[in-house]
């Protein structure tokens, strides 16, 4: 069976990962980096990565008209990605449906190789779980006295929502990177339900019930109104669209973002975001850079505010940054074995492609059952208003831990 896999925009983790795809003797597959490029012919299964703008429409329908099957393969194919939080400034990061209708979806970040083999093979798909059903964490339901960006994580029973830390596992499938295992909440890479985000803020704001929410009296005097101050709910969730929205903004019904762009969408998506989510965005879009941009970041932050970082931490980090070197020859030689070998010790210390157990100070989750964890544990930060540079990463936060501006060049 002939396979092409297309890469359009952005990240190319997704690209990357049907590399697995040799790994099956009946499929001849091919990669097209430069769609633009491509010179027409039939297709039998075209499989599109990474995010679409409208000025790729053109491009998406001469595949089609080529191809008997097309698989949207990643959630920024599926429906905008993280790429698409940049549309908050009034980009276009648009979902492959929205060109084409008749496409078979394979949600997720990073999409999973299985369920690509399914499609292609025309399987019938299994019914998916919810990702609340398969955590070890559990529900209490009870209200929340207070919301947290940061939390120690002692606590390995209760739910993240529970303890005040956001989690979309309740609108979310399982998956496969599982981040919730490493101590990460989800942030809804795979939808359980359509809109998730609007019913997540519904979900999480019952939570919010006993929070005290900034009022004062309306001029006609018949209703109370938000207050201009900040309250405990706007100030421990300074950004909605990000915590809510972060894989689904284009096909979740609000408006088009109308503040300023910076001129480059890159740039765009970073804006508004919170310090410490950084790790996992970079995580998520650095493609096969990913880690040394992640750790960029984070030891920028590290090293001007004097965050302790032990030796053991060093190490991982140093053993990481090694894989990722070995990770970049794999793909450039499309050797699919030794990606195969290489992703597994990345994900044995960063829980997973998309880094969920990397962070400030050390990691989330124990590595390895030898260890002592308390030798690399992360633990909460101070926010520090500032600007951070290190070489080719620049980004300012403000008093509230928010990014301001956001510089990456190659390097």
């Amino acid at each position: 069976m002939d396979v092409k896999i297309f890469q359009f925009n952005g990240c190319n983790k997704c690209f990357n990962e049907s590399l697995l795809l040799k790994l099956n003797s009946e499929y001849n597959v091919e990669y097209i980096k430069d769609p633009k490029n491509w010179k027409e012919e039939k297709i039998e299964t075209a499989v599109l990565t990474g995010y679409l703008l409208p000025n790729d429409k053109e491009q998406v329908l001469k595949i089609r008209s080529n191809a008997k099957k097309v698989i949207a393969y990643g959630s920024c194919t599926v429906t905008g990605g993280v790429f698409a939080l940049a549309n908050q400034h009034g980009h276009e990061v648009t979902p492959l449906r929205t060109f084409d209708n008749d496409v078979i979806e394979v949600e997720g970040c990073l999409g999973e190789i299985d369920e690509l083999l399914s499609v292609i093979n025309e399987e019938v798909p299994k019914k998916p779980k919810k990702l609340c059903d398969l955590c070890t964490r559990r529900a209490t339901c009870d209200y929340l006295d207070e919301v947290h960006r940061q939390i120690e994580l002692e606590d390995e029973e209760t739910c993240f929502n529970d303890l005040g830390f956001l989690c979309n596992g309740f609108v979310s499938r399982e998956c496969k990177e599982r981040c919730i295992n490493y101590n990460t909440p989800c942030r809804g890479c795979k939808e359980l339900v359509e809109r998730s985000g609007i019913r997540m803020l519904g979900m999480f704001g019952t939570l919010m019930g006993n929070i005290e929410v900034a009022t004062e009296h309306s001029e006609k005097g018949a209703t109370d109104k938000l207050a201009d101050e900040e309250d405990d709910v706007t100030r421990s969730l300074p950004d909605i669209l990000g915590n809510f929205f972060r894989f689904t903004l284009p096909t979740s019904g609000l408006p088009k973002g109308r503040i300023p762009s910076s001129g480059s969408l890159l740039e765009d998506l970073f804006s508004g975001r919170l310090i410490e989510e950084l790790p996992l965005i970079t995580g998520l879009l650095g493609g096969e850079k990913s880690i040394s941009l992640t750790l960029k970041i984070i030891e920028t932050y590290e090293k001007a505010n004097q965050i302790e970082v032990s030796e053991q931490t060093k190490r991982y980090r140093e053993e990481l940054l090694k894989l990722e070197e070995r990770l970049q020859k794999a793909i450039e030689n499309e050797d699919a074995t030794q990606y195969k070998e290489i992703t597994e010790e990345i994900r044995q210390i960063a829980g997973n492609m998309n880094l969920s157990n990397i962070f400030f100070g050390g990691f989330k989750s124990q590595i390895d059952d030898n260890d002592n964890f308390d030798d690399y544990k992360t633990h909460i930060f101070e926010v520090v208003e500032g600007t951070y540079k290190n070489g080719s990463v620049e980004y300012s936060i403000d008093s509230e831990g928010v990014i301001k501006e956001v510089k990456i060049t190659e390097g």
